[in-house]
């Protein structure tokens, strides 16, 4: 696909870069919450409340890596912070289903989080933040 390809070139139509970005961030969400819904079937229930401690610091530092991520000069920070995103909803989402049902509300925290950093990689690109 071309707008893969304009990815890779900082001198490409800005635009295109952006559509790239926002189809590579689509593919990974979905296919991380596709496999979020088939482990939901799987994983059993464990809950302790030590995982939310273990939730929320494992969240925050995949957040923070996205952060700094994008402080990198060079046309992959924005795909490195677009993949760190997903691999936060992921992360929190399969917390979440360990502590089903109270602690589904990380499996939305980690999307919200996660597109947070899309919305930020695609403004570090140069675009208006509209999210992958």
């Amino acid at each position: 696909m071309e707008a893969l390809k304009a990815l890779l070139d900082p001198r490409a139509d800005p635009a295109l870069r952006r559509r790239g970005l926002r189809f590579y961030g689509l593919v990974l969400f979905l296919g991380k919450g596709g496999v979020l819904l088939l482990l939901s079937f799987l994983l059993p229930r464990a809950f302790h409340p030590a995982l939310y401690l273990l939730a929320f610091l494992g969240g925050l530092w995949l957040y923070r890596q996205g952060e700094e991520a994008l402080k990198e000069e060079g046309p992959l920070a924005p795909l490195v912070a677009v993949g760190l995103g997903a691999a936060l909803f992921f992360f929190l989402g399969v917390m979440g289903l360990l502590m089903r049902p109270q602690g589904l509300f990380l499996l939305l925290l980690g999307l919200g989080w996660g597109l947070a950093l899309g919305r930020r990689a695609e403004r570090a690109m140069g675009g208006r933040g509209a999210g992958p």
